[in-house]
């Protein structure tokens, strides 16, 4: 690999590192529906787009401490950061360049997923009983706010599957003619 390619593949990275962290805490805290926010996409390409690890995992992190802490801290927060990190792991793993289809099946899973684990913390604070029947009616009492939440999934995972697919072969495409 020549300089100037190894040059462009680690600015790359900091774009990649530096666009998801403005994405991210700007939408959380700009004006948004509820839940209706990058930070699915946001953790699902950290994964795939970021090579070292550390960086990968610590890309979501920084956005959900930076923003938690001007929104407020909240008790469910190991359960929000723990769905952000398992999207670091599945982009990781399964998201693959090409496929719209599959980013999109990847960023639903991933807000389905969040659902689950932060949902699964509002139960154990036991505002619905101890119960099987209390963990079900807490993710009922939920499900209005999951429309947002997968439509943000897939809104964002879509614009991040565009610049994978379209710019990004663009910017490759100047550094290797210079």
């Amino acid at each position: 690999m020549n300089r100037l390619m190894y040059l462009w593949l680690v600015r790359k990275q900091l774009w990649a590192m530096g666009g998801l962290l403005l994405i991210g805490i700007g939408g959380r805290l700009l004006p948004h529906p509820p839940n209706f926010t990058p930070l699915e996409a946001l953790a699902l390409y950290s994964g795939a787009w970021i090579r070292p690890w550390w960086a990968a995992l610590a890309v979501p992190l920084t956005v959900m401490a930076l923003t938690d802490a001007l929104l407020g801290w909240h008790a469910l927060w190991p359960f929000t950061w723990g769905g952000m990190l398992a999207g670091v792991f599945l982009g990781r793993w399964l998201l693959q360049p090409g496929s719209w289809y599959a980013a999109a099946g990847l960023g639903l899973t991933q807000s389905t997923l969040f659902f689950l684990l932060s949902n699964f913390g509002v139960w154990l604070q036991g505002h619905y009983g101890y119960t099987f029947a209390g963990l079900l009616a807490c993710y009922l009492a939920a499900i209005p706010f999951f429309h947002y939440q997968a439509l943000g999934a897939l809104t964002y995972t879509t614009l991040g599957w565009l610049i994978e697919r379209y710019l990004f072969p663009i910017l490759q495409a100047r550094v290797s003619a210079a």
